[in-house]
């Protein structure tokens, strides 16, 4: 796998000298996108979706923390535990 950077005007031309193209602003020299070919992208798109699916659980997990419903083991509705909490 090869990875290039090339400006905008490059790509939109259809310079393709790299699998993965990071995608420069050549006025500002600032990164604006990345081009992944069409052959790692199953891959790529994988990999997020795992990614995005840690950060929620992760945030559901600190939610429920918070609530101080997890480790419990039992599916209850937030007006039970509120209830148990201030009981």
């Amino acid at each position: 796998m090869t990875i290039k950077q090339i400006s905008f005007r490059d790509f939109i031309r259809g310079v393709m000298p790299a699998d993965v193209l990071q995608l420069l602003d050549k006025r500002t020299h600032k990164l604006k996108g990345i081009f992944i070919s069409p052959k790692y992208a199953d891959d790529v798109l994988a990999y997020l979706q795992e990614k995005e699916k840690q950060r929620k659980e992760s945030r559901k997990k600190a939610l429920l923390d918070f609530v101080g419903a997890f480790g419990e083991g039992d599916d209850t509705s937030h007006q039970a535990i509120k209830a148990r909490k201030y009981e």
